[in-house]
């Protein structure tokens, strides 16, 4: 064997060792991340054989699977984790927008004002999106979580949270932020006001999200899709039952028209404020809105073209499923406008513009009070963070 075979012996053997060595250190690593992203100290009691003859009684197994899901937590106190069970919600059933009829022929619109106060608060609410949580083996910062492709496109909102390792609650991972994170999660709405996610989406929101996942090295936890997509049809569904806007009308008795100066100054001296969508709006204390006045005729309040507007009625709005506490805010803002009434000279009337008397009042309380029970049996309160959510 000559020099030159030698030499080709060595570096075929030094090539063969480094490319053993190789696949050695990246399994290492990603058993690690494993290990590190779902960590056991239990023995395997399938591996183990019982030490008495004694069996699970029938009756304590039979429960076992409807323990509510407790999500880890770190440092919480007895109070704090029976008040976040309280909170948790089976899935519930969701639809667009539709009027609906009243028996009193009261108004009732489908396009509701928007709401200039509401803001959207992220949250980990499987009832309500499809989560996905990535576990990674080392913390990563929210500047790259931020920096990886965009989950947008998908028809519905998307949002990053991360598990912040003090409090142990989950948290909205915004742009600025120098937190860590060693779990992670990708939610997607599954429905609102326009109607339910499209299976198309969800497919392509779980192959975005797996892509980041290997990207930064983590395990992707993916529930069931089909489950999603049912529950995103029943959400739909619900919706479409509970979604509705309830009017009063305060209209002209001779045909006289209404100076939109005189409305202005009756609307904000009981306290509202006109904003740029064309309605008056009033706000609680928190600044959740509860109601608002529009125009009957097309045109909008403007804060210019109010000092030249006239109009031959307005409407006191009510977006039921958005308000907290709805009937006492629905009898407020009817007092509102039977004050307002007499003071511009006009009356209060339905959508066919007959009197709106005690009868058909009743009958819109009646209303408020059979929507809001269905809510309630869904485990979705009106004007709670879930409902804002759902019917935005």
């Amino acid at each position: 064997m000559n020099e030159l075979q030698v030499s080709l012996l060595v570096i075929g053997f030094l090539v063969i060792a480094g490319v053993y060595g190789f696949n050695r250190i990246q399994e290492r690593k990603h058993r690690r991340v494993a290990e590190q992203a779902f960590p056991s100290g239990h023995e395997d009691v399938l591996l183990r054989e019982y030490e008495s003859d004694t069996q699970p009684d029938e009756h304590e197994m039979s429960g076992f699977r409807d323990d509510p899901r407790i999500e880890p937590v770190i440092s919480e106190t007895a109070d704090e984790q029976e008040d976040r069970m309280a909170d948790e919600v089976e899935p519930t059933p969701f639809y667009e927008p539709e009027v609906v009829e009243e028996e009193a022929d009261v108004e009732v619109d489908a396009q509701p004002v928007p709401n200039p106060s509401y803001e959207y608060m992220p949250s980990l609410d499987d009832a309500v999106d499809y989560v996905v949580q990535l576990h990674l083996g080392e913390p990563v910062g929210a500047a790259a979580l931020l920096g990886m492709p965009s989950l947008k496109g998908l028809g519905k909102r998307v949002c990053w949270l991360g598990l912040n390792p003090l409090s142990g609650g989950w948290e909205e991972i915004v742009p600025g932020s120098s937190a860590e994170y060693l779990h992670v999660a990708a939610t997607l709405q599954l429905a609102d006001r326009s109607g339910p996610l499209f299976e198309q989406d969800l497919i392509a929101f779980c192959n975005q999200v797996q892509s980041i996942a290997d990207e930064i090295v983590a395990v992707a936890e993916f529930p069931e899709r089909e489950i999603a997509m049912a529950r995103a049809a029943e959400l739909d569904k619900f919706g479409v039952e509970v979604d509705v806007l309830i009017g009063v009308n305060v209209t002209t008795q001779g045909g006289e028209a209404f100076a939109a100066t005189k409305i202005r100054a009756l609307a904000e001296s009981a306290g509202m404020k006109l904003l740029p969508d064309g309605a008056f709006h009033f706000f609680d204390d928190d600044g959740a809105e509860l109601f608002s006045l529009v125009n009957r005729d097309p045109t909008p309040f403007t804060a210019d073209n109010i000092r030249n507007l006239s109009t031959h009625g307005i409407t006191f709005l009510f977006d039921v499923p958005k308000v907290a506490d709805g009937l006492h805010v629905f009898n407020q803002m009817l007092l509102m406008a039977k004050k307002m009434a007499p003071s511009l000279g006009g009356q209060l009337v339905d959508d066919n513009r007959r009197l709106l008397n005690d009868a058909a009042i009743d009958k819109i309380r009646q209303q408020l009070s059979d929507i809001y029970a269905k809510m309630e049996n869904q485990q979705i309160t009106s004007g709670s963070n879930r409902a804002l959510r759902l019917f935005s």
